[in-house]
């Protein structure tokens, strides 16, 4: 049986501003975004298809690249440590995929609610 060694106290702090930096970097772009269609157009952005549009499609490709960005540094990480990987997905609902999807229905609705005001 392997003795458990706890990793180095930098790496833990990589794996976790990779993260959240991964988090902040899919909130900025997707604001940013909707702000920058807000301007360039105004008309359009108030259609209900517009918005569903923009929510399937541009927010789900930033949360994948964002987030897939960010599983792949952490399995990179978790490879150099001898820790389990945490890719290829094998489970039915991997954390991952539960937090990416939690996070899109927060992002969903925080665009809605921002949709309605406008």
């Amino acid at each position: 049986m392997m003795p458990l060694i706890a990793p180095p106290r930098l790496l833990i702090d990589e794996i976790v501003l990779v993260d959240v930096l991964a988090l902040f970097l899919s909130i900025a772009t997707v604001s940013v975004l909707w702000y920058g269609f807000k301007k360039i157009f105004p008309d359009e952005v108030k259609d209900i298809r517009f918005f569903l549009t923009f929510i399937i499609v541009v927010v789900p490709f930033v949360i994948l690249v964002c987030f897939g960005g960010a599983i792949i540094n952490y399995n990179a990480i978790a490879t150099r440590l001898d820790r389990p990987e945490v890719l290829p997905l094998n489970d039915l609902f991997p954390p991952v995929i539960v937090g990416a999807a939690a996070f899109y229905i927060g992002q969903t609705v925080w665009l809605w609610w921002s949709w309605r005001r406008s």
